[in-house]
């Protein structure tokens, strides 16, 4: 497996288990849907290391973002209350 192919996996892998479409994952990534997508068919990107830490930054703002939000029944009830 050349590097390409490595870093297609890690990007494939990373937008899965965030649940990402290709358009949301290249704009949370701040590239262009179509670089994006070559980048997970392996076509490769000039800056991997850069990537992957903003892959992994990303993941960290997003998992900071959940746990400081109410779950979706608490904001449902808050919002019932204030009906």
């Amino acid at each position: 497996m050349n590097d390409n192919e490595k870093l297609a996996r890690e990007v494939k892998g990373w937008r899965a288990k965030g649940g990402f479409t290709a358009e949301s994952a290249a704009k949370v990534l701040g590239i262009p849907k179509r670089t994006f997508e070559g980048i997970e068919q392996g076509r490769g990107f000039p800056y991997p290391v850069l990537l992957r830490v903003a892959m992994e930054s990303k993941t960290l703002s997003l998992q900071a973002m959940l746990e400081d939000c109410p779950p979706v029944e608490q904001r449902q009830r808050k919002t019932q209350r204030e009906i």
